[in-house]
């Protein structure tokens, strides 16, 4: 047997001595580090706090004890970090146990939420308070401050009015509390509060504030937290503190965004050949109606709708020279609507400074806004409305034979459906729908306007006494705008319009609005630590006044008018100018007189709010505004709006202690309080006997010095309530604040009643007792009463991974309390006027029910579940169906509403995904009910389209089918508001650069069983057939 036997030569054994020095001194700086991470405070574990080895990517998560376990070398750094902590860095130093103690971040403990006329930290609120600070990923898919509202917050709703670029919004906290006065809330920007009312040419708003420049915005809901803006709080306050500058080095921002913009939905509507086959069904093949179709095969809509580019850019620079803390921005946006034509374009400008003088007694605030913004409009709504109406066998253009000398084209060479004069020539048959394609082409319709706002506020500490502040607040809201809307010559809207001979027309409107405000207000604020007590009292006295002038030239006669259209003998039309209308270019339509407007408003205020907390537990405020509104007589001017708050932080008594590992919030909130409401809109003095200037046709015939006739407007009284007094809202509020797991998981719970008594509105007063029809008068009471729910909670947190969910959910009732319009206990006031028919309406207010519930006849339907046309139940049983066999039920507004957002982060990837739900609303569905209908398809010598549905009435009948309820549909949806995706770069450039890219998606989708155009209609009359558009993002954001 053979052995054998190792023999280690010199080589070997020196190569392996060699990785042995190697090896093991690197073993010998390697150790396992095992931790607990808790709060500096109270000692309690937190969860989820990232710990990572500086330089390296070895880091771990504490667990749910707080304990973590890593593998470092023995000189490490550990950086140990976690939302609403100051991060801390650790050396090892070769120590295998450790234990890190977070302190709180003190911006974090100091968050402070805007409550009017000063702040309060976000943990001390009393009242219903939500904030919204929007970060870089919101603001980018933003275009408009009002955005950032949509699902913030549970009870606060935001309607969009579809695609139109220059559309506003309508926002509602808590439903509405009012009948015909505004239901808007209050916005305040930078201690300024906005004119509501809109600008000529720019219907909305918030469509100036850019919202990379917003910091954050203050939601006030209850009336203990609104209270202190008194008359304009009644439906919440909105404040919008925008970004100042910091001390510091400067640091620049720059975003730029591209959207691309193209209709989600469009109406399904019948095609050519599908409309040819049931015209020739109904009418008969040689009918009237089928020998007026045509040839072709026209998709209106497409005609009429297209994909749009728009993009915005945003830069701002802040920081610190010397002793003054600055931030100037300016921002670009060009947004092009989804229907041809329609665009808006803004260039926004802001500087804020914020010094302070005399060892920082004197503060000093001083901001300056500028906007300028082209609108380029549409009839976006009438354009798309009449592509769903328009018949699709015709073209766009129609071949017209014209004869020599002719000067154009019959009509400008669009398709319209004609008729006769009495002189047998051809004009326009103004009771046709107009060729869409014209709509969006006839019309040079812009406006140009510049508006400015801003503020100086002096804080003045006084000396020695450094508790007492002294506060003044000068304010303005200024703008100017010009709109601008040329109708040219011979084209279908001039044909359709004024004197309907095709002459061109120019309107031209000027407004000025010049609102100024001055606050003037003391606060003491003091901790007196013998009775373990704080105290923060204000006192103060507001003045607003809002002036609104202008004037328009009812329209200009641009150029000679048309004769009527002849046919020569060869079958060509002769289109001539009418020369005799030469004397009318350069003059008003029937020669009208300019008559300016000017309009006043002034309000007076005086305020004081105390707030007291005793042990840091037991909180109160108390708030009490004395207003006065120049819109009621002197024996009503002033209304009285006082409010109560109680707080109690539960997790601060001694008992909870044992509670506090796991719960570190808990905060239980009660409030009480009146506010007012005084806004009516365009009428500034309804208890005056004001004369008002008439309108057509009630113009008096005037011979001038040149002979000639004009038209000009007589004087008439109005109608006036010298007992018009302010309506008012008293508001409960109970809620709960509560936080787990350091702030891990928060959540608030709210419930309110709201009652308004003296409900303005206008109603319909007896015939002979006013020279007008309506008046306004305090005529009831309503009731809302909701319960609001939301939590946010981050489920996974890891060192690479964190998921955050937010939910929140409001339901809301609304029901009418009192009407004393009438002695009859089963009154209704008729509302929401719809189109088709003279003078439909499908609404009502009533006792019992929500305001605006719609009145309707219940139909009765066939063994297939087909409506029978013209049956409806017998309410009453007299065996005859009439206006009173219509019944009041279900409501415009939805009964919940709810919003869940998903975030998730990986490294540096985002992505994340907002739904939105709406549940319990009905919809009237007004393009069904126009073109449902078969005899509608051919009246007035044209054809009308029919929207595809599962069936079609007659209409031979003769019934009222507008107030069937067979068109009230169910109005709920899920819609996803927004998916994203993005990716940052936190250090370039030796870190000098943080990047962000991100693209996006808007409304990408809506689940519902509406069968209109979309189920989110304001108002719940859906005739409104601007389609919301799906929205593609992408964008950048720099900071360095």
């Amino acid at each position: 047997m053979k052995s054998f036997c190792l023999k280690p030569n010199r080589r070997a054994l020196l190569t392996l001595l060699m990785a042995c020095c190697l090896v093991l001194p690197a073993f010998a700086q390697t150790l396992t580090v095992q931790g607990t991470v808790v709060d500096a405070k109270t000692g309690e574990p937190i969860i989820g706090a990232n710990v990572i080895a500086k330089g390296t990517a070895a880091g771990a998560a504490t667990d749910f004890d707080g304990k973590f376990q890593l593998s470092v070398s023995k000189d490490a750094v550990l950086t140990v970090s976690y939302i609403g902590y100051e991060s801390q860095e650790v050396a090892v130093n070769g120590q295998t146990k450790l234990t890190v103690r977070l302190k709180e971040n003190s911006v974090m403990l100091e968050e402070v939420v805007a409550i009017g006329y000063g702040t309060v930290k976000k943990e001390d609120a009393t009242g219903s308070v939500a904030m919204v600070k929007p970060d870089e990923i919101e603001a980018g898919l933003a275009t408009s401050a009002q955005d950032l509202l949509v699902g913030k917050s549970p009870g606060v709703t935001v309607t969009s009015g579809g695609g139109d670029p220059q559309a506003g919004a309508t926002i509602r906290i808590r439903g509405g509390s009012s009948l015909n006065a505004s239901n808007d809330p209050l916005i305040v920007i930078d201690g300024v509060p906005i004119d509501n009312t809109g600008v000529q040419g720019m219907s909305n708003p918030l469509a100036m504030v850019s919202p990379d420049n917003i910091e954050n915005m203050s939601i006030l809901k209850d009336a203990s937290a609104t209270a202190i803006y008194g008359s304009r709080a009644s439906n919440g306050v909105i404040i919008i503190t925008t970004k100042k500058g910091q001390a510091g080095k400067p640091q620049v921002n720059f975003s730029a965004n591209m959207y691309i913009n193209k209709a989600r939905n469009t109406w399904d509507v019948l095609d050519a050949a599908t409309y040819r086959t049931m015209l020739t069904n109904y009418w008969g093949a040689e009918s009237a109606a089928v020998a007026a179709m045509g040839n072709a095969n026209t998709n209106w809509q497409d005609e009429v709708l297209r994909t749009t580019i728009s993009h915005d850019y945003n830069l701002s620079v802040g920081g610190t020279v010397g002793f003054l803390p600055y931030r100037v921005s300016a921002s670009f946006t060009q947004n092009n609507g989804i229907v041809k034509g329609s665009r808006m374009n803004r260039v926004t400008a802001g500087i804020n400074l914020t010094p302070k003088f005399f060892d920082d007694h004197l503060s000093v605030q001083l901001n300056a806004k500028g906007y300028y913004f082209h609108n380029n409009f549409t009839d976006g709504g009438g354009a798309v409305g009449a592509a769903v109406a328009f018949d699709p066998t015709h073209p766009v253009y129609a071949d017209y034979k014209v004869a020599d000398g002719s000067v154009g084209k019959p009509f400008g060479g669009y398709f319209v459906w004609t008729g006769t004069n009495d002189a047998g020539e051809t004009i326009y048959n103004i009771n046709s729908t107009q060729n869409p394609v014209s709509i969006v082409n006839d019309r040079d319709n812009y406006a140009d306007v510049q508006r400015s706002n801003g503020n100086l506020q002096l804080d003045y500490a006084v000396h020695g006494l450094e508790d007492l502040h002294f506060n003044l607040n000068l304010g303005y809201d200024w703008s100017r705008s010009r709109e601008h809307n040329n109708i040219a010559g011979n084209t279908p809207t001039a044909w359709n319009s004024y004197d309907r001979y095709g002459a061109p027309m120019s309107l031209f409107t000027y407004q000025l609005k010049q609102n100024t405000l001055l606050d003037f207000y003391a606060n003491y604020k003091k901790d007196i630590d013998a009775i373990d007590s704080n105290i923060d009292v204000t006192v103060g006295y507001s003045w607003q006044h809002f002036k609104n002038r202008g004037w328009n030239d009812n329209g200009i006669y641009a150029g000679l008018a048309y004769n009527g259209l002849k046919l020569n003998s060869e079958g060509q039309y002769v289109v001539t100018p009418n020369t005799e209308s030469e004397g009318n270019v350069g003059k008003t339509y029937q020669n009208m007189a300019i008559v300016p407007w000017i309009n006043e408003l002034q309000l007076i205020s005086f305020f004081g709010r105390l707030n007291y907390s005793l042990k840091d537990t037991y909180l109160l405020t108390f708030t009490l505004r004395d207003d006065a509104s120049s819109r009621f007589s002197k024996d009503n001017r002033w209304g009285l709006f006082p409010s109560v708050a109680l707080a109690w932080k539960i997790n601060n008594m001694s008992f909870f202690e044992g509670a506090r590992d796991v719960m570190n919030e808990f905060k239980l909130r009660m409030g009480w309080g009146v506010t007012g409401q005084q806004d009516l809109g365009d009428l500034y003095f309804p208890y005056l006997a004001i004369y008002n200037l008439a309108t057509q046709p009630s113009y008096y015939p005037w011979v001038n010095e040149n002979g000639e006739v004009e038209y000009r407007p007589t004087l008439y009284p109005g109608a006036y309530n010298e007992d018009l007094k302010w309506e008012e809202t008293t508001t409960w509020n109970v809620g709960v604040d509560m936080a787990f797991l350091n702030n891990r998981i928060t959540a608030s719970l709210d419930w309110y009643l709201r009652n308004t008594e003296d409900l303005l509105s206008t109603v319909t007063i007896p015939p002979g007792s006013a020279t007008s029809n309506e008046m306004s008068r305090n005529i009831g009471s309503m009731r809302n009463i909701g319960v609001e729910f939301a939590i946010e909670a981050r489920p996974v947190v890891t060192r690479d991974f964190t998921w955050t969910i937010g939910y929140n959910v409001a339901w809301n009732k609304n029901e009418i309390t009192e009407l004393n319009n009438s002695d009859d206990p089963n009154a209704v006031v008729e509302v929401g006027g719809i189109s088709g028919g003279a003078g439909n309406r499908v609404q009502v207010h009533k006792v019992g029910y929500p305001a605006y519930s719609y009145y309707m006849y219940e139909q009765v339907y066939d063994a297939n579940g087909l409506p029978i046309e013209g049956e409806y139940v017998d309410q009453d049983g007299d065996g005859v169906i009439t206006p009173n066999d219509r019944v009041v039920r279900y409501q415009k507004d939805p009964k919940v509403t709810m919003t869940m957002n998903n975030t998730f982060n990986w490294k540096n990837w985002d992505f994340g995904f907002v739904l939105r739900a709406n549940f319990g609303a009905k919809v009237y569905n007004n393009v069904l009910s126009q073109r449902n209908v078969l005899n509608r398809t051919y009246q007035n010598n044209n054809l009308s389209n029919m929207v595809v549905n599962d069936f079609y009435f007659d209409g031979s009948t003769g019934a009222d089918l507008y107030h069937s309820d067979y068109y009230l549909r169910n109005g709920n949806f899920l819609r996803c508001d927004n998916i994203t995706l993005g990716y940052t770069w936190d250090n370039l450039l030796k870190n000098q650069l943080r990047l962000r890219l991100y693209g996006a998606v808007q409304n990408p989708f809506v689940i519902t069983k509406y069968n209109g155009l979309d189920p989110e209609v304001f108002g719940g009359i859906d005739n409104n057939v601007y389609p919301r558009p799906t929205t593609y993002s992408i964008g950048l954001v720099a900071t360095f």
